[in-house]
C-alpha cells in the first residue's frame, strides 16, 4: 500500500477514484452483517431526500454533505430492521 491510503481504504481494499470521491461513511454498522437478501433501502431506518440517503441511527454524526451518506443497494447491516 501507498503512504498516503487511509486506512478505510487499505481495509475495504479501494481506493479513491479522485479527489471528489467520497466513501459512504453513515453506516449504523457493517455492511452484510444483516439478514442475507436484505439492503439499507429496505430498512426502516433510511431517510432519503432527493440526493441523499441516510442512515437514521447515525443522526448524531451527519454532516451536511455526502461523507455521512450510505448506499440503499448495500446489503444489509446487524441493525437492520423491517420497513412497516
Amino acid at each position: 500500500m501507498r503512504e498516503d491510503s487511509t486506512l478505510f481504504e487499505m481495509l475495504a481494499g479501494t481506493k479513491a477514484k479522485s479527489r471528489h470521491h467520497i466513501m459512504q461513511r453513515g453506516y449504523a454498522n457493517p455492511p452484510g452483517t444483516g439478514p442475507s437478501g436484505e439492503t439499507c433501502g429496505s430498512c426502516k431506518h433510511i431517510f432519503r431526500t432527493k440526493r441523499y440517503r441516510k442512515c437514521e441511527l447515525r443522526k448524531a454524526t451527519w454532516t451536511h454533505g455526502p461523507g455521512s451518506d450510505i448506499l440503499a443497494r448495500s446489503p444489509a447491516c446487524k441493525s437492520w430492521e423491517h420497513d412497516t
